[in-house]
């Protein structure tokens, strides 16, 4: 050690603690000192464990669980909110064609 103490308390250069707590940020800079402060010591800078993959069986079970918790529309309020967006977008699209139709006789009058 070069004698400088940066006022963290030590602790695993892993991404998850055994807990399963992500490290604070205060946590993983002094890790990162340390491992710079260790490399340019000449000691080899320790390796971070890889995290475990999640098997695709796994994903897909956990895909379902979320489905699970869905609040999903009853038919009355689905066919609410579908009506709500037809009919905001053939509003939208006359409000187009007028814009449209309008700017089209403007240039026609002065280029015409």
């Amino acid at each position: 050690m070069d004698g400088v103490s940066d006022g963290e308390e030590e602790f695993e250069d892993s991404v998850v603690d055994e807990d399963g707590a992500r490290p604070s940020r205060a946590e993983r800079k002094a890790a990162k000192r340390r491992a710079k402060r260790d490399k340019a010591a000449g000691g080899a800078a320790p390796k971070t464990p890889r995290k475990k993959r999640t098997s695709p069986a796994l994903f897909i079970r956990q895909i379902i669980a979320e489905l699970r918790k869905v609040v999903w529309p009853t038919r009355s309020e689905l066919l609410t909110y579908t009506s709500v967006v037809i009919v905001f977008v053939v509003a939208i699209i006359g409000i187009v064609a007028l814009f449209d139709y309008g700017i089209t006789h403007a240039v026609s009058a002065v280029f015409g």
